[in-house]
Protein backbone atom coordinates (compact mmCIF):
# COMPACT_ATOMS: atom_id res chain seq x y z
CA UNK A 1 0.00 0.00 0.00
CA UNK A 2 1.51 3.12 -1.36
CA UNK A 3 1.99 6.38 0.86
CA UNK A 4 0.59 9.46 -0.50
CA UNK A 5 2.22 12.76 1.52
CA UNK A 6 0.89 15.41 0.98
CA UNK A 7 3.03 19.29 0.76
CA UNK A 8 3.56 21.29 3.41
CA UNK A 9 1.86 24.37 4.03
CA UNK A 10 3.61 27.23 4.31
CA UNK A 11 2.89 29.23 7.57
CA UNK A 12 1.87 32.80 7.66
CA UNK A 13 4.72 33.41 10.36
CA UNK A 14 7.00 31.86 8.54
CA UNK A 15 6.38 34.24 5.81
CA UNK A 16 5.82 37.17 7.98
CA UNK A 17 10.04 36.11 9.05
CA UNK A 18 11.68 36.22 5.70
CA UNK A 19 9.75 39.47 4.71
CA UNK A 20 12.32 42.85 4.96
CA UNK A 21 11.29 44.89 7.54
CA UNK A 22 11.16 48.38 6.18
CA UNK A 23 13.55 51.04 6.90
CA UNK A 24 13.73 53.31 9.90
CA UNK A 25 13.72 57.16 9.16
CA UNK A 26 16.51 58.82 10.23
CA UNK A 27 16.44 60.84 13.25
CA UNK A 28 16.65 64.33 13.58
CA UNK A 29 19.10 65.51 15.91
CA UNK A 30 17.04 68.72 17.51
CA UNK A 31 19.47 71.53 17.98
CA UNK A 32 19.97 73.36 21.81
CA UNK A 33 18.96 76.84 22.04
CA UNK A 34 22.83 77.76 22.54
CA UNK A 35 23.48 76.22 19.03
CA UNK A 36 21.33 77.96 17.16
CA UNK A 37 22.18 81.35 18.85
CA UNK A 38 25.87 79.63 17.73
CA UNK A 39 24.59 79.02 14.07
CA UNK A 40 22.86 82.94 13.93
CA UNK A 41 26.35 84.79 14.86
CA UNK A 42 28.66 82.30 12.09
CA UNK A 43 25.86 83.12 9.73
CA UNK A 44 26.13 86.85 10.64
CA UNK A 45 29.48 86.97 10.88
CA UNK A 46 29.63 85.34 7.28
CA UNK A 47 27.37 87.58 5.76
CA UNK A 48 29.57 90.59 7.14
CA UNK A 49 33.08 89.25 5.42
CA UNK A 50 31.16 89.01 2.02
CA UNK A 51 30.05 92.38 2.50
CA UNK A 52 33.84 93.54 3.57
CA UNK A 53 34.78 91.78 0.64
CA UNK A 54 32.78 93.70 -1.45
CA UNK A 55 33.69 96.50 0.07
CA UNK A 56 37.76 96.04 -0.67
CA UNK A 57 36.93 95.25 -4.39
CA UNK A 58 34.88 98.06 -4.74
CA UNK A 59 37.51 100.16 -3.35
CA UNK A 60 40.07 98.30 -5.56
CA UNK A 61 38.71 99.30 -8.62
CA UNK A 62 37.46 102.86 -7.28
CA UNK A 63 41.69 103.36 -6.47
CA UNK A 64 42.75 101.86 -10.34
CA UNK A 65 40.22 104.28 -11.71
CA UNK A 66 41.98 107.50 -9.72
CA UNK A 67 45.44 105.99 -10.55
CA UNK A 68 44.47 105.75 -14.01
CA UNK A 69 42.94 109.21 -13.93
CA UNK A 70 46.04 110.80 -12.48
CA UNK A 71 47.93 109.04 -14.88
CA UNK A 72 45.75 110.76 -18.03
CA UNK A 73 45.79 113.95 -15.95
CA UNK A 74 49.61 114.03 -15.73
CA UNK A 75 50.41 112.98 -19.07
CA UNK A 76 48.15 115.65 -20.70
CA UNK A 77 50.16 118.57 -18.22
CA UNK A 78 52.89 116.81 -19.72
CA UNK A 79 52.23 117.10 -23.45
CA UNK A 80 51.47 120.68 -22.78
CA UNK A 81 54.33 121.80 -20.58
CA UNK A 82 56.87 119.78 -22.28
CA UNK A 83 56.66 120.67 -26.03
CA UNK A 84 57.33 123.30 -28.15
CA UNK A 85 54.83 126.15 -29.11
CA UNK A 86 56.00 127.77 -32.07
CA UNK A 87 54.26 131.43 -32.87
CA UNK A 88 54.21 135.07 -34.58
CA UNK A 89 56.69 137.41 -32.72
CA UNK A 90 56.19 140.54 -34.86
CA UNK A 91 56.36 142.01 -38.29
CA UNK A 92 58.38 144.72 -39.53
CA UNK A 93 58.89 146.51 -42.89
CA UNK A 94 62.29 146.96 -44.78
CA UNK A 95 64.40 148.13 -47.62
CA UNK A 96 61.37 150.68 -48.32
CA UNK A 97 63.39 152.84 -50.15
CA UNK A 98 64.70 149.90 -52.47
CA UNK A 99 63.17 148.39 -55.26
CA UNK A 100 62.70 145.34 -53.38
CA UNK A 101 60.45 146.38 -50.17
CA UNK A 102 59.67 143.98 -47.77
CA UNK A 103 57.90 142.77 -44.67
CA UNK A 104 59.90 140.58 -42.09
CA UNK A 105 57.47 137.97 -40.32
CA UNK A 106 59.48 137.44 -37.06
CA UNK A 107 58.62 134.01 -35.53
CA UNK A 108 60.10 131.94 -32.43
CA UNK A 109 59.62 128.90 -30.73
CA UNK A 110 57.68 129.77 -27.07
CA UNK A 111 57.60 126.13 -26.31
CA UNK A 112 60.66 124.11 -24.15
CA UNK A 113 61.80 122.03 -25.78
CA UNK A 114 63.18 121.80 -29.84
CA UNK A 115 60.34 121.72 -32.88
CA UNK A 116 61.47 119.36 -35.67
CA UNK A 117 60.59 119.53 -39.43
CA UNK A 118 59.05 122.87 -39.11
CA UNK A 119 57.32 124.24 -42.82
CA UNK A 120 56.26 128.22 -42.31
CA UNK A 121 53.96 129.31 -44.66
CA UNK A 122 52.90 133.15 -45.14
CA UNK A 123 50.33 134.63 -48.19
CA UNK A 124 50.07 138.56 -47.99
CA UNK A 125 47.02 140.30 -49.31
CA UNK A 126 46.35 144.23 -49.77
CA UNK A 127 42.49 144.97 -49.19
CA UNK A 128 41.77 141.07 -49.30
CA UNK A 129 43.22 140.48 -53.20
CA UNK A 130 46.58 138.49 -52.40
CA UNK A 131 49.30 140.16 -53.59
CA UNK A 132 50.99 138.44 -56.53
CA UNK A 133 54.61 136.83 -55.76
CA UNK A 134 57.50 138.00 -57.02
CA UNK A 135 60.01 136.50 -59.16
CA UNK A 136 62.09 133.48 -57.04
CA UNK A 137 60.10 133.84 -54.12
CA UNK A 138 58.81 131.06 -52.01
CA UNK A 139 55.87 131.53 -50.12
CA UNK A 140 56.70 128.56 -47.98
CA UNK A 141 59.92 127.82 -46.29
CA UNK A 142 61.27 125.00 -44.31
CA UNK A 143 62.88 125.83 -41.57
CA UNK A 144 64.04 122.18 -39.70
CA UNK A 145 64.67 122.48 -36.54
CA UNK A 146 63.91 125.33 -34.41
CA UNK A 147 65.14 126.13 -31.31
CA UNK A 148 63.52 127.64 -27.99
CA UNK A 149 63.88 131.25 -28.28
CA UNK A 150 65.87 132.00 -30.86
CA UNK A 151 63.99 134.51 -33.47
CA UNK A 152 63.80 133.09 -37.42
CA UNK A 153 62.16 135.53 -39.79
CA UNK A 154 60.67 135.21 -43.59
CA UNK A 155 60.74 137.46 -45.32
CA UNK A 156 57.55 138.80 -47.84
CA UNK A 157 58.57 141.20 -51.06
CA UNK A 158 56.12 143.57 -52.53
CA UNK A 159 55.94 145.41 -55.74
CA UNK A 160 56.87 149.49 -54.98
CA UNK A 161 53.45 150.90 -55.61
CA UNK A 162 51.83 148.10 -53.03
CA UNK A 163 54.27 148.83 -50.55
CA UNK A 164 53.64 152.88 -51.07
CA UNK A 165 50.33 152.08 -50.74
CA UNK A 166 50.30 150.20 -47.50
CA UNK A 167 52.68 152.57 -45.40
CA UNK A 168 50.82 156.12 -46.66
CA UNK A 169 47.27 154.00 -45.51
CA UNK A 170 45.37 153.52 -48.79
CA UNK A 171 45.54 149.76 -48.76
CA UNK A 172 45.74 147.26 -45.65
CA UNK A 173 48.02 144.19 -45.34
CA UNK A 174 47.14 141.56 -43.59
CA UNK A 175 49.05 138.59 -43.23
CA UNK A 176 48.24 134.87 -43.17
CA UNK A 177 50.66 132.90 -41.21
CA UNK A 178 51.00 129.45 -40.98
CA UNK A 179 53.48 126.72 -39.04
CA UNK A 180 53.25 123.19 -39.28
CA UNK A 181 56.15 121.19 -36.98
CA UNK A 182 56.48 118.17 -34.68
CA UNK A 183 57.15 117.64 -31.01
CA UNK A 184 59.70 115.36 -29.44
CA UNK A 185 57.71 112.50 -30.07
CA UNK A 186 57.10 113.21 -33.97
CA UNK A 187 53.26 114.90 -32.80
CA UNK A 188 52.10 117.08 -35.44
CA UNK A 189 51.35 120.53 -34.52
CA UNK A 190 49.76 123.53 -36.67
CA UNK A 191 49.93 127.17 -35.97
CA UNK A 192 47.66 129.24 -38.10
CA UNK A 193 46.95 133.10 -37.38
CA UNK A 194 46.16 135.97 -39.21
CA UNK A 195 46.90 139.52 -38.66
CA UNK A 196 46.45 143.17 -40.20
CA UNK A 197 48.71 145.74 -40.19
CA UNK A 198 49.05 149.44 -38.51
CA UNK A 199 51.21 151.54 -40.31
CA UNK A 200 53.59 153.69 -37.64
CA UNK A 201 55.77 156.65 -38.75
CA UNK A 202 58.83 156.48 -36.24
CA UNK A 203 61.26 160.07 -37.36
CA UNK A 204 64.78 158.71 -36.56
CA UNK A 205 67.53 161.09 -37.77
CA UNK A 206 67.17 162.45 -41.61
CA UNK A 207 64.80 159.28 -42.63
CA UNK A 208 60.84 158.04 -41.23
CA UNK A 209 61.10 154.44 -41.43
CA UNK A 210 57.29 153.21 -41.35
CA UNK A 211 57.06 150.28 -38.74
CA UNK A 212 54.27 147.56 -38.43
CA UNK A 213 51.90 147.60 -35.16
CA UNK A 214 50.49 144.34 -35.32
CA UNK A 215 46.90 143.73 -34.43
CA UNK A 216 45.86 139.79 -33.95
CA UNK A 217 42.91 138.92 -36.00
CA UNK A 218 42.27 135.39 -35.00
CA UNK A 219 44.58 132.87 -34.35
CA UNK A 220 43.22 129.13 -34.68
CA UNK A 221 43.78 126.99 -31.73
CA UNK A 222 46.50 124.32 -32.28
CA UNK A 223 45.87 121.02 -33.70
CA UNK A 224 47.00 118.17 -32.19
Amino acid sequence: MSEHQSPARPHHSESRSHAAAPPEPPRQEQLTPAEKSLMRRLTEVLRFADFMALLMVAATAFSAYAAWRTAQVTSHIFALEERPFVGLEGVTFEQGDTPNPRAVVEYRNFGKIPASGAILTVVALADGKRIADMPNEMTSVSAGVLSPGVPHFFYTYFPVDTYKSVVTGKARLMLHVRAEYKGAGGEPFCYTERVSSTIVRRVSGRSAEPTVAVNRIFTEADIY
